[in-house]
């Protein structure tokens, strides 16, 4: 483990130095100990039964590769990101994080979402970027991210982040910080290792229509027994259904708003129309069908997945002393470029 990392690195309670003893463990000032294993610190502290279920759905989620991957998943997810996060290019995105100091991946999973940018040319690794999961995904990470300048991993919980104050001057954390006990204390706990002026760049769900809220909350408490292996198998049936619904390529013309059912009038297709408003059956017919699964289940499997509305968003904005730039408002979320006072 590099100095430069240690530097930044603190107990993830009191938030205090550490140090290295040998090669395998970090110590702490009031004695607590951390394993750094296959040369990645651990910071995994959680007794939250929902918080450990979503940690190992997650883990067991990006560690199949195959679902998520291939170029055509790539693809998808870079043109939606460059919208939601206003750049040009995956080009203009990489010189503008390496442009900066260091860079800190809150929920980096697989490195999926930052390898993005990281594997452009325009990377330089003139910034140092830390992905840091709570999940075994953190291992993945590492494993694909191995050719990139200046990356370093680190497994830790979002709540109970092992940073001292203000350690980095960009924050990203793409979907994630709805993914805890509380988005709001996620937020919080980000922006505290956020130095002044520093920039986050953020994503979390947005509050849905009634019907598809109550069959949201549904799907995830029937399937909240089952083992990941056969949750994922039941994400079938929704995907395959998802993908009848798009073959029909129908559409149906709403002619007035339906405020009791969060409706908006005009011309729909059928499939979204269900999508947004019923049930998410997520269909996307340039990938496989297992890669569409892959979408579906990283929904409906994990046990905190909080949807929020945009008064909320910016209420926390501003207790974590973050002036938001840009609130990018979306169907499905809201993605926000703010700066920390």
């Amino acid at each position: 483990m590099r100095r430069q990392l240690l530097d930044k690195l603190a107990d993830p309670i009191a938030h205090k130095p550490l140090r290295i003893e040998g090669t395998d463990k970090l110590r702490g000032e009031d004695g607590a100990t951390y394993p750094i294993m296959g040369g990645i610190p651990r910071f995994v502290l959680t007794e939250d039964a929902g918080q450990t279920q979503t940690s190992k759905t997650f883990g067991f989620k990006w560690k199949k590769r195959d679902t998520y991957d291939s170029p055509a998943a790539k693809q998808a997810a870079a043109t939606w990101y460059l919208e939601k996060y206003n750049f040009a290019s995956l080009d203009e995105w990489a010189a503008n994080f390496d442009s900066r100091e260091s860079v800190i991946d809150i929920g980096s999973g697989s490195g999926f979402s930052s390898a993005l940018y990281l594997e452009s040319p325009r990377w330089t690794g003139r910034a140092m970027w830390v992905g840091v999961d709570i999940s075994e995904a953190i291992d993945v990470a590492k494993e694909r991210l191995a050719n990139v300048a200046n990356c370093e991993f680190v497994q830790g919980d979002a709540l109970q982040l092992p940073f001292r104050d203000g350690s980095f001057d960009t924050m990203f954390s793409e979907g994630v910080l709805h993914h805890t006990p509380s988005t709001r204390d996620a937020l919080v706990s980000a922006a505290r290792v956020l130095a002044s002026g520093g920039e986050a760049h953020f994503y979390v769900y947005k509050k849905k229509a009634p019907i598809r809220e109550f069959t949201d909350d549904y799907v995830r408490a029937q399937i909240a027994s089952l083992s990941d292996e056969d949750a994922w198998d039941a994400m079938r049936s929704l995907t395959d259904l998802g993908r009848a619904l798009a073959d029909t390529r129908a559409t149906v013309d709403v002619k007035v708003d339906v405020p009791l059912l969060g409706i908006k009038a005009g011309k729909q297709d059928v499939q979204r129309l269900i999508y947004w408003n019923v049930a998410k059956l997520f269909w996307n017919e340039s990938l496989a069908f297992e890669e569409n699964v892959h979408i579906n289940f990283d929904w409906y499997r994990p046990r905190y997945a909080h949807r929020q509305t945009e008064q909320q968003v910016r209420e926390w904005c501003e207790e974590a002393r973050l002036t938001i730039r840009r609130l990018h408002d979306s169907e499905a979320g809201y993605t926000v470029q703010a700066v920390k006072r």
